[in-house]
């Protein structure tokens, strides 16, 4: 979708925050976040013509209208646990897409930061195509800092002659070879997934040199499957996607777990590579991936 309709259409969704195109009804409650200094002085306000400080609703209703008409998505962030509006992003895609984010002072905590930066990391490149994304996070924003390097952001740096961003390239990782989910991976900040590498992701893997040499997209092709070869020995989980790879398609697994992860089941919990998949049965994983539950 590139028109601005579509992208005004575009809604998310958190653990703890509901998104979509925000609209003049959500002014008086973003009000307390765009009358705030403090919460104005996180925003960023570069190559604006001025500053997001409103101290009227009217005030802030005529930037909403700007923000409607624009080809970019601005959806309001509705707190699920009050329905509030609490702030605002924005994104934009192209060869570096940018992504802002206003946020009520109360909000500016590491859990909600790293949970709305997640979301923009895992879902809007998809949406916006880009080459990398860039975020401006100030010397007064620490709690924005710490996030973004947790997330593999890099910075900061001066961007477009503005100072104070995090960048970090987006790759579309998809499913490695031997069914591991590349794009959930926890470490694949530094990882470019077995469909754009050279070279495994660690020097013992057996299925990378297996795929490559007999020219597959990915062992769920290979007539031989399941061979025991690497991964499949001992790995349910990555057994598991290959076979349902397999009988529905990699555009249908990857559906699945974009479907699961929106909904809260975590591929790998902070600090390990386990998380909701890691399951007692290959039954008991092809389930979760085709009913969420």
């Amino acid at each position: 979708m590139s028109t601005s309709r579509a992208h005004r259409d575009y809604q998310y969704e958190t653990p703890h925050f509901l998104l979509r195109q925000v609209t003049e009804e959500d002014a008086p409650a973003l009000l307390r976040c765009y009358s705030d200094p403090a919460a104005v002085a996180r925003m960023n306000a570069d190559n604006c013509m001025r500053g997001f400080l409103c101290e009227t609703e009217e005030d802030l209703r005529a930037y909403i209208r700007i923000w409607q008409s624009e080809d970019y998505a601005r959806p309001a962030i509705i707190c699920k646990e009050t329905g509030e509006p609490v702030g605002t992003l924005e994104i934009f895609g192209g060869e570096t897409g940018v992504l802002r984010v206003d946020l009520r002072t109360d909000y500016e905590i590491p859990e909600v930061l790293r949970e709305l930066y997640t979301l923009a990391v895992e879902c809007f490149p998809r949406d916006f195509p880009m080459e990398a994304m860039v975020t401006k996070a100030p010397d007064g924003a620490p709690h924005r800092r710490a996030a973004l390097r947790e997330l593999g952001f890099s910075g900061p740096a001066s961007f477009r002659g503005y100072p104070d961003y995090y960048r970090r390239t987006m790759r579309q990782l998809g499913i490695a070879y031997c069914g591991l989910a590349c794009c959930l991976c926890s470490e694949n900040q530094n990882c470019p997934g077995c469909q754009n590498g050279e070279k495994p992701c660690f020097p013992e893997c057996e299925n990378f040199p297996c795929v490559r040499e007999r020219g597959l997209n990915g062992c769920w092709e290979c007539p031989d499957f399941p061979c025991g070869k690497g991964m499949h020995q001992n790995n349910l989980r990555a057994r598991a996607f290959l076979k349902f790879a397999q009988a529905h398609g990699v555009k249908k697994l990857l559906e699945c777990l974009e479907r699961n992860r929106c909904a809260g089941i975590v591929y790998h919990r902070p600090g390990g590579l386990t998380g909701d998949y890691d399951l007692p049965t290959e039954e008991a994983i092809f389930h979760r991936l085709e009913t969420g539950e």
